[in-house]
């Protein structure tokens, strides 16, 4: 099974939307991290069935933004080379079917570079004493 451009990955993840939704019903926007979109897929399909109001709005390594460069060639495409700092979101290529999905369902896509994903590492450190890789802190960089 592919890690996650297969339909029963992608709902599986978007459960985490349902998470979400059971927490804070109130939300106004919902950042998700992309590397190979399962993820950034499931959540947007989910809470656009749910709570369409929601914007859901992808989050992606500047140095390994494979959805933003299919978006913008409006198809899945290769990078040349992917980032290393935040290696657990590193994908060449967006799915297929997370492309589609993500097309569809995501109102924006934002990129950030790798100092904005350490400060958002020190920042969740200083706040909750959480210590995060850089993949799980890049929803929260800016």
């Amino acid at each position: 099974m592919p890690p996650f451009d297969h339909p029963m990955v992608i709902a599986g993840q978007g459960t985490l939307a349902l998470e979400l939704l059971q927490q804070d019903a109130h939300l106004d926007r919902v950042f998700v991290p992309v590397g190979g979109g399962g993820l950034a897929a499931g959540v947007a399909v989910l809470i656009k069935q749910l709570m369409p109001q929601i914007k859901v709005i992808a989050v992606e390594a500047e140095d390994s933004a494979c959805l933003k460069a299919a978006l913008d060639a409006g198809h899945p495409v290769d990078l040349l080379r992917v980032g290393l700092f935040a290696e657990g979101v590193a994908v060449k290529r967006i799915g297929d079917e997370t492309f589609r999905l993500c097309q569809e369902y995501l109102d924006d896509i934002i990129t950030v570079d790798s100092d904005a994903i350490c400060a958002a590492m020190k920042d969740l450190f200083e706040d909750v004493r959480a210590v995060a890789e850089p993949s799980g802190a890049l929803a929260l960089a800016e």
